[in-house]
């Protein structure tokens, strides 16, 4: 009877050993098809991924080559015509609306560019930038051989505003220096925004730079502030200089810079050919440096009442600041970080409001 018994209680045991292995097998199969599926969702969403980027840039390039195309044809066009005929006050104001509209389209290609570098290799955007200024020049050395520049007359240099407290600390309205000239330039013409000035305060508020493109150039040891958003910025040979920008919309591009402070807030910036500079920045995009050296970049900590209604009006992000990733064309290996520019951390932050004071007691006594 108890044998019986033992046998019957190794029989159930067995059985529910064998129940055991049983789900401890399935349970096994079950984690391995599930690890097996997730890596297959993995991969597939890696591919998917990889298409679309491909697509993309694709894409990019062939719409960027067939605009970049459509714009050299134009230009090969208007010097073919306008050499087949005679030149008349009325061609010359045609030709003027023509190399208006070129230029927009030029502007407008390198818009679609800027936006489309976070997919785009260094080496692609250096070369569709160099197509850019290739098509630039190719339009104002059209535009300057077809449209013939008055050997006489006053017209096209600008007049400085007057400033009746003090020479030293200027705030310039542009909006009356663009009408003024409007009156008296044909829209051929070109004048900076500021130029030639130094040991000088300068502040832009509001209405004088929101939307426009603001055109900086020739300054010495001058103390600068934008306050509002800007549409663009350009600025050219700026030495000892302290330029802190609000939000822009779009790119600021900037040449020949040396020993300069920057704080500047937009979507694209392109440094070209300047030494010992530092920048606070705040890009949303990209920023591109060539042919410089010594450059030191933070992030950005510039601050004045109406600012965040500014980077909505610029419609920048204030949560995506790419300050960190810095493209330099003149070093492309990925493994080896550029010499010629630094990341600044934990290092004490400028007060723009004490540098701004002692610039303007210095400006008073001069």
């Amino acid at each position: 009877m108890s044998a019986n018994l033992q046998n019957s209680s190794t029989t159930l045991n067995s059985g529910e050993n064998a129940d055991t292995k049983k789900e401890n097998i399935l349970e096994r199969l079950n984690k391995r098809n599930k690890e097996r599926q997730n890596y297959l969702d993995v991969k597939i969403e890696q591919r998917n991924k990889e298409n679309v980027e491909l697509e993309g840039t694709d894409y990019f390039a062939q719409t960027f080559t067939e605009r970049a195309r459509a714009i050299e044809e134009q230009i090969q066009n208007i010097s073919q015509i306008s050499a087949a005929t005679d030149r008349t006050t009325s061609n010359n104001a045609d030709l003027t609306r023509i190399f208006a509209d070129l230029t927009i389209q030029i502007q407008e290609l390198q818009r679609y560019l800027t936006t489309s570098t976070m997919f785009l290799t260094d080496f692609k955007i250096k070369a569709c930038q160099n197509t850019l200024n290739d098509l630039s020049g190719s339009c104002e050395e059209c535009r300057l051989r077809l449209i013939p520049k008055k050997k006489f007359g006053f017209s096209g240099k600008k007049v400085a505003p007057k400033v009746l407290v003090n020479p030293r600390v200027v705030n310039i309205s542009t909006d009356k220096v663009d009408m003024s000239e409007k009156s008296k330039t044909d829209s051929t013409s070109f004048t900076w925004t500021l130029s030639n000035r130094e040991n000088d305060y300068i502040c832009l508020e509001g209405d004088e730079l929101n939307n426009k493109d603001i055109t900086i150039s020739n300054l010495k040891n001058c103390f600068v502030e934008l306050r509002g958003h800007a549409g663009s910025v350009q600025i050219s040979q700026a030495i000892d200089c302290t330029i802190l920008c609000g939000p822009i919309s779009r790119s600021l591009f900037a040449e020949n810079c040396e020993r300069t402070t920057l704080a500047l807030a937009c979507q694209q910036l392109r440094l070209h050919s300047s030494n010992n500079c530092r920048i606070y920045l705040h890009v949303t995009c990209r920023a591109i440096i060539e042919d410089c050296t010594q450059i030191e970049i933070a992030d950005y900590n510039y601050n004045y009442t109406t600012i965040d209604e500014d980077f909505q009006l610029a419609g920048l992000d204030k949560a995506q600041n790419n300050y960190t990733d810095i493209a330099d064309f003149n070093w492309l290996s990925p493994d080896v970080p550029s010499p010629n520019w630094t990341l600044l951390k934990n290092i004490p932050l400028p007060s723009w409001n004490e540098l701004r004071s002692q610039k303007q007691q210095k400006t008073k006594v001069l």
